[in-house]
């Protein structure tokens, strides 16, 4: 049986879980919480991060390496094209989500107002983050406008790893009030759309809306 550490609310896991879906392959998840790690985790992963993945064959750490060894070993479907053009586009949009993209939306915006204000009730400063997304967000979508198709998915003619990357952390972002202005962004925004209309994608955001159902405070 494949094993995954990890929270169903960060992208990262979201990436794994959704590449383990798409290819059919069973596993199981053991809960993992970047604010509570278990004693002896770094034996799975010596960073103690979030996902790590173990099979009959491997442990592993970071979702990018998860998610490539994945890819070879179970070939079909394939989330990352064989054009080498195509697969280094696809790569690179991977590591502009998993790095630029949670540097500025998830723990400045995602994490603090679903987690310290959702989660803990704790309280948070609400003007700070709102410059924040002023100042740091749009150029992110700026980019992201530049690089989405008219229709379509990001790279080639199928759901790749690209678009499990992107549209991962648009997930998050707007599980933190902080939506694609269409206005601003029409592609950004219609991608978006048809993205999370995807089965894979519905079938996580079933299982994350009954995780923030039971732990997001009421009032």
């Amino acid at each position: 049986m494949t094993t995954v550490y990890g929270a169903i609310l960060s992208p990262f896991v979201r990436k794994v879980l959704m590449t383990l879906e798409i290819k059919n392959i069973a596993y199981e998840l053991q809960n993992v919480a970047p604010g509570a790690i278990p004693e002896g985790y770094d034996k799975i992963h010596p960073l103690k991060r979030i996902p790590a993945l173990k099979d009959d064959l491997v442990t592993l750490a970071d979702s990018s390496v998860i998610c490539d060894y994945l890819e070879h070993r179970y070939p079909t479907p394939s989330l990352y094209p064989q054009n080498i053009v195509l697969r280094a586009n696809a790569l690179w949009l991977e590591e502009y989500a998993d790095t630029k993209m949670v540097e500025t939306l998830g723990r400045p915006v995602f994490y603090k107002r679903v987690i310290t204000k959702g989660m803990m009730g704790q309280r948070i400063d609400e003007a700070e983050i709102a410059e924040h997304i002023a100042q740091k967000v749009p150029p992110i979508f700026d980019y992201l406008e530049t690089q989405v198709p008219e229709q379509g998915y990001l790279i080639g003619d199928q759901l790749s790893i690209a678009d499990l990357s992107v549209t991962a952390h648009l997930i998050n972002a707007a599980y933190a009030a902080l939506y694609v202005d269409q206005a601003r962004w029409p592609k950004l925004a219609a991608y978006y759309q048809r993205m999370v209309q995807e089965p894979a994608f519905k079938t996580r955001m079933d299982h994350d809306a009954k995780v923030l159902h039971r732990l997001l405070k009421k009032g």
